[in-house]
């Protein structure tokens, strides 16, 4: 296993060794004890003797505090010159037992777990399973994975020349349209050639600063190999060896006219992601893809900082259709003051799109590390069960407001993932139907992404777009050199020739990142001036907008206009647009056919989003081929992990649905949930039953009696750590709104009222001519009062702050029992999140029961070094 390093095999190897002869002991121990114990009939003198084994053993672990009270007393009572007679030794000897009993099987488990990491290591490098090639499944697998291929290599290897002058014309009518524009432009233009020359001036761009974020950067992103990834560590443990690399670094920088990729070419593969997508990613030099990490890195945020500065100056991201210091004055005058906000859901609405959806690829800071796009739900990630957030009170204003947080370690900032942005865009348009269906208004919704994008942009549309922002030739030749990578395809041992690539760009990379997210932007740019004011809600290629059907009509041509001139296609599969409406009104012709959809959900014209059973069954077929492929119990449980339930609760909507989606939908995913477990453990029961009974076919070191709390409580207790979806949902019962439209009726209804309080209000007040403005003896009309209530309205912004809030889940009631195991176990109850309070309560006597304690295995037993290793490692998709 390339992956884990000789280092780590070894120490785990020992702590194996270890772990067997302490095992070995305590039991040789434990045997001459009992047999002690069969042949003594004095019940003083059995506690006597099984209180100086346990003492007389240098093995028995660190024991809890209320154990450690136990054993004082006993001592205090052996003591004793004449002991009392009222003592209860017969408890006494059963719970001293207990306690010895409870260490032999704490060994047991720990023997279990070991094996268990043990197969994982050793099965890993064994052959692809068998599996029967005639399912319908493992063809589709096969023919999806052949016709990616030849998509693939028809784009990437074939020239798509695109007209450099009409793609300048085209964007000179939306950035050149205004004097505004024009000098925001020259501005951005200003600031790409000074960056420029700083990059020039600087001769020394590698530091140890600058090598680490690069670094950092590279073992976070999917574009090294595990191999790979363990030498560029090794080299940095070695200062000889991270100085030597350091001046390299430094000397190509300095000639980067001379940069080229080797000619002898750089090897690809093809990878399959746990959604049955694939994609290429090559195996770049090590001192390549540091080299272009770098350059990738501050264009990155050269290029978001310079298109933020350029957006503000324009109302993409300004406040737009501001009401007027007058306007408000009239309308304090008619229907009182501090009755207005200063923002509105208007406001909201652009601080959540400036914080998350603004060219949300982009690097926004050197040490933020950059995720994945097409990310898998492999990585065991914290957040599971890590309930944290769900403290903090959220509201508009910090809701969602901001795409990265802080890492502890190393102050790296770490950004949202594609599929937490992914769950928040689909929350906010949830809250924009709700909003719509209370005001009782139309809304039209769009939805659509580029056919194969990445490798199927033209080289010579990057080429018009970056010279078109004042990016100098010696740098649009580099980045010309860097696209035109000389290729070998690789797959199973089998190399192709030397190709060259022709178009598109790689994945993983955040100067392809920056190239595509330039361009890009000015579909953004000139559908907000298209449609007079919408902003296209942007992941990368994938967008949505929704408005008005005829601001829709003409964004939806500004989509198409930009398609045509860039050499770009649409994806017709994921392409389509619903009227959210009372009435059946058909769309408009010009409007694209098909669904809008979001994983398992599709919108209906009534505004719900209703699950796609034909969806979760695909999914389910594909679930039920990765698990059966799987080659160790380990690589199961992390297959179940991220693909049986993280993958499925984000199609879903997210573990946190927002009160848009009503209650009903929790019930929703428990069915859904429901279904998964009914068809993958068919005759089993659910995935305990299942998994029970594989530990005891595969492992002659497993209990005979091996409790549910072995299998779902976390690692760090010792268990399996196999995630249960019905945990979390069963804490968001009753916390969802069982009425999300409730607050709507009540703003209409309150709106209706305020109306005509102040109507009758103003009827009745004496107002002198020297306060009257506009013509103030006639009172306005409902419709006037109405208009701006999106920027204005309080009540409004509360309404849909409610649509949008996600609901934290039921504070979990911790048991006295529980409480008093974990006082005596451990120093602090609130580190321990939600959910796992929620396993440790559901499970807490089990786990008394077998294991005298919240610890199943003692964790100086625990291999978690082989374990943080195994989840590091990417998951081995069943690609045929």
């Amino acid at each position: 296993m390339e992956a884990l390093s000789l280092t780590l095999r070894s120490v785990f190897a020992d702590k194996v060794r270890q772990v067997e002869r302490q095992k070995a002991q305590f039991e040789k121990r434990e045997v001459a004890l009992r047999h002690l114990l069969d042949f003594e009939p004095n019940e003083l003198n059995r506690l006597k003797a099984m209180l100086k084994s346990y003492d007389d053993s240098p093995l028995m672990p660190q024991i809890n505090n209320s154990n450690h009270a136990f054993i004082i007393e006993l001592k205090q009572f052996m003591a004793q010159d004449v002991p009392d007679p009222c003592a209860p030794i017969h408890r006494w000897e059963r719970r001293l037992k207990g306690m010895i009993d409870a260490q032999c099987l704490r060994y047991r488990y720990a023997v279990l777990y070991q094996d268990i990491l043990q197969e994982w290591q050793f099965r890993s490098t064994e052959p692809e399973p068998l599996i029967d090639d005639s399912s319908s499944e493992s063809q589709d697998l096969s023919q999806s994975k052949e016709e990616y291929r030849k998509t693939w290599e028809s784009n990437v290897f074939v020239a798509k020349e695109t007209d450099q002058n009409a793609i300048a014309d085209w964007l000179q009518g939306f950035f050149v349209s205004t004097k505004d524009n024009t000098q925001a432009l020259e501005t951005l233009k200003g600031e790409i050639a000074q960056f420029e020359k700083s990059m020039k001036k600087n001769k020394k761009h590698f530091t140890q600063y600058t090598f680490n974020w690069c670094l950092l950067g590279l073992l976070t992103s999917d574009l090294l190999t595990d191999g790979k990834k363990q030498v560029l560590i090794a080299m940095n443990r070695d200062p000889e060896a991270r100085g030597d690399i350091i001046d390299v670094l430094n000397m190509r920088m300095n000639t980067l006219d001379d940069w080229t990729w080797p000619e002898a070419g750089v090897s690809t593969e093809q990878r399959r992601s746990a959604g049955a997508k694939y994609r290429f990613f090559h195996d770049e030099d090590l001192m390549d893809a540091l080299l272009l990490r770098y350059i990738g890195v501050k264009w990155s945020v050269r290029i978001f900082k310079s298109l933020a500065t350029f957006a503000k100056s324009q109302p993409l991201l300004s406040q737009l259709n501001l009401v007027s210091n007058d306007e408000r004055k009239r309308r304090e005058h008619y229907y009182g003051a501090g009755k207005d906000h200063r923002f509105g859901v208007q406001g909201g609405r652009l601080a959540i799109y400036e914080a998350n959806f603004f060219l949300a690829q982009l690097l926004k800071d050197e040490q933020e590390i950059d995720r994945e796009y097409d990310q898998d739900y492999e990585q065991e990630e914290t957040n599971w069960d890590n309930d944290q957030d769900y403290e903090q009170e959220e509201t508009i204003w910090d809701n969602d407001q901001g795409s990265e947080q802080e890492d502890e370690k190393g102050g790296s900032k770490i950004r949202k993932s594609p599929a937490e942005l992914n769950v928040l865009l689909l929350q906010l348009l949830n809250a924009e139907v709700g909003l719509a269906k209370g005001l009782d208004r139309e809304l039209v919704v769009l939805q659509s992404d580029f056919k194969s994008f990445g490798p199927s942009i033209p080289h010579s549309t990057i080429a018009a777009v970056l010279s078109f922002f004042g990016v100098s030739k010696g740098w649009i030749g580099f980045f010309m050199r860097a696209l035109e990578m000389p290729i070998i395809v690789e797959e199973e041992g089998v190399k192709t020739n030397v190709r060259i690539r022709k178009r598109g760009t790689p994945n993983s990379s955040p100067l392809a990142d920056c190239l595509s997210e330039l361009m890009l932007f000015c579909l953004d740019y000139s559908c907000w001036q298209r449609t007079s004011g919408l902003r296209l809600y942007r992941l990368h290629d994938d967008f949505w907008l929704w408005g008005n059907e005829d601001a829709c009509v003409r964004g939806w041509f500004a989509m198409m206009d930009f398609a045509k001139v860039m050499g770009l296609e649409f994806n017709k599969e994921k392409t389509g647009c619903v009227r959210v409406s009372k009435a059946n009104v058909p769309l408009a012709p010009s409007l694209p056919l098909g669904d809008v959809r979001w994983g398992f959900l599709r919108l209906s014209q009534t505004g719900d989003f209703l699950l796609d059973d034909s969806l979760i069954d695909i999914h389910i077929s594909r679930l039920i081929t990765q698990l059966t492929s799987s080659k160790s119990v380990f690589s199961w449980i992390r297959i179940w992990n991220s693909y049986g339930v993280k993958s499925v609760m984000s199609m879903l909507g997210g573990d946190r649905p927002a009160n848009s989606f009503g209650a009903e939908h929790i019930a929703r995913m428990q069915r859904c949930f429901a279904r998964i477990h009914k068809r993958v453990f068919e005759g089993e029961g659910n995935v305990a039953s299942y998994l029970r009974r594989e530990l005891k076919q595969r492992f002659t070191s497993c209990p005979a009696d091996v409790p549910d709390a072995f299998i779902f409580i976390p690692t760090k207790f010792g268990g399996l750590g196999v995630y249960n979806p019905f945990i979390k949902l069963r804490q968001l019962e009753g916390q969802v709104s069982a009425n999300p439209n409730k607050n709507m009726d009540d703003f209409c209804q309150a709106e209706v009222n305020n109306y005509q309080i102040a109507r009758a209000a103003h009827s009745t007040q004496n107002t002198g001519p020297q306060t009257r403005l506009h013509n103030k003896d006639r009172f306005p009309s409902f419709a006037n009062y109405t208009r701006d209530r999106e920027h204005l309205s309080c009540e409004l912004l509360e309404a849909y702050e409610f649509l949008r809030y996600r609901p934290r889940p039921k504070k979990v009631e911790v048991s006295h029992d529980l409480e008093t195991m974990l006082e005596k176990d451990y120093e602090n109850l609130k580190i321990y999140p939600n959910s796992t309070l929620s396993l440790l309560e559901r499970y807490k006597d089990e786990l008394e029961q077998h294991y005298g304690g919240l610890q199943i295995v003692e964790a100086r037993l625990l291999p978690m070094g082989m374990v943080t290793a195994a989840r590091r490692q990417r998951i081995k998709w069943k690609t045929s």
